[in-house]
């Protein structure tokens, strides 16, 4: 039985007891939750019912697409049906609703998504995706040939081939730096980008968190290194697919230039929703590789990346409805209880024989991304029969095993129902 918005609401409001998240000033969450609401399971219990997924079902791949919200879903379908209902009374006049995107600002809609990650809303500009804004970075600077991009072995493809595109056409020299297996020590993994970058690095575009094993790199101090040691005009670009919405992020501190996004992952927003954060004083470093009317203000920061020709205005209000209803949540609040979940999941794993633990067991170092392989099956293999129970979880090939993903709709019983499958299969393996 769901629970209604005003109860739901209620319950948000409830005091200290459940943790309530106040607003502080600049707009981010302050936190009063104690540490032992990670674990108030009849809190998760009660946050479960706002999802639409049938109650006999355990979804565990947040890290591929998220479960959107029920408020989220209907402030979609609203405005689809409120568009298709008024269509005939649009008349064009700037005073009135605008109906598509692609031409406008929509600073309602970046504002509350700019708190949630430390930004201004002058940096931030709306897109598809976390690729169309590498795209945006990797064909907008003005690299030469023998300029240095580097990035890790372990780059998604979204974060990985507009660069790689760069090297092809126009002799930018392209390195990957080996991450340690298993990325236990951070000192290891920042020793590995020392050895890498020179002062021919023009480009730093690195996961903050990876996507294979889930794995979130010390940033802070690679970007700190590689503004010692780089070009004196270094940018620095990081990944944040896998990041917002499942560790906490604050742009000023990580000192980045540039960090694209996908919020349809951990921030449960549409598909079809993504932003690029871009530095103010580094905007005019970029030219616009995607043009219509405002391609060349500059007075406007990040706008004129977004423009992009029609699209659904629908999708960007739900982007709203789901960055709103995070930062009442709070986001930190979130952050502990994926980092909660995951932690009790790599705990059991370790416990069962046959069964190998990819990602790192650092506590800085993991959150809600787990990738494990059972000896003697495959990624398919393992994924197939997590299904046969209704439980989903994604397979990452034959020497990966699965990616197993836990968020705020998964509970403690469905980490301890997936050990107990895991266990199951080991033993039969």
């Amino acid at each position: 039985m769901r629970v209604s918005r005003r109860r739901f609401a209620l319950t948000l409001a409830g005091g200290a007891a459940l943790g309530v998240s106040t607003r502080a000033a600049g707009g981010r969450s302050a936190e009063a939750a104690p540490a032992a609401l990670d674990d108030d399971e009849a809190f998760w219990s009660s946050l479960r019912k706002e999802f639409l997924i049938p109650e006999d079902e355990v979804f565990g791949n947040s890290a591929t697409l998220g479960a959107v919200p029920r408020r989220v879903v209907e402030t979609v379908t609203r405005s689809m049906l409120e568009l298709q209902q008024t269509l005939a009374h649009w008349d064009y006049r700037p005073e009135g609703r605008d109906w598509f995107t692609g031409y406008q600002p929509f600073e309602d809609v970046r504002a509350p998504l700019s708190r949630l990650i430390g930004c201004a809303v002058d940096e931030l500009a709306l897109a598809q995706n976390a690729t169309f804004g590498m795209n945006f970075v990797a064909s907008g600077l003005d690299l030469q040939a023998g300029d240095e991009v580097v990035q890790t072995d372990q780059e998604h493809p979204g974060g990985r081939c507009g660069f790689e595109l760069r090297a092809a056409r126009h002799g930018v020299v392209w390195r990957s730096v080996p991450i340690p297996r298993p990325p236990n020590d951070p000192g290891a993994i920042v020793a590995a980008f020392a050895g890498a970058i020179t002062p021919k690095t023009r480009v730093l575009a690195i996961p903050h968190q990876t996507s294979m094993l889930g794995l979130v790199l010390p940033v802070e101090e690679i970007v700190a290194l590689a503004r010692k040691q780089g070009h004196p005009r270094l940018f620095v670009v990081l990944d944040g697919a896998q990041s917002v919405g499942q560790i906490d992020v604050d742009l000023r501190r990580l000192d980045a230039d540039a960090y694209y996004l996908s919020p349809h992952k951990w921030l449960l927003a549409p598909p079809g929703c993504g932003a690029l954060y871009l530095r103010r004083e580094r905007q005019q470093e970029l030219w616009t590789t995607l043009a219509s009317t405002e391609w060349a203000n500059q007075e406007r920061g990040a706008y004129r990346f977004m423009q992009s020709g029609t699209g659904n205005r629908s999708l960007w209000e739900g982007l709203k409805a789901a960055a709103e209803w995070r930062l009442e949540l709070g986001q930190q609040r979130v952050s502990r209880r994926i980092r909660f979940l995951g932690e009790r999941l790599r705990g059991g794993l370790r416990g069962i024989p046959g069964v190998e633990v990819l990602s790192s067991l650092h506590p800085r170092m993991a959150a809600g991304i787990t990738t494990y392989r059972i000896q003697g099956l495959t990624g398919p293999q393992t994924m197939d029969a997590f299904w046969k129970r209704k439980y989903r979880v994604r397979s990452m090939g034959d020497e990966l095993g699965v990616r197993h993903s836990l968020h705020i709709y998964n509970s403690v019983a469905d980490v301890d129902r997936g050990l107990e499958l895991v266990g199951e299969l080991a033993r039969r393996a």
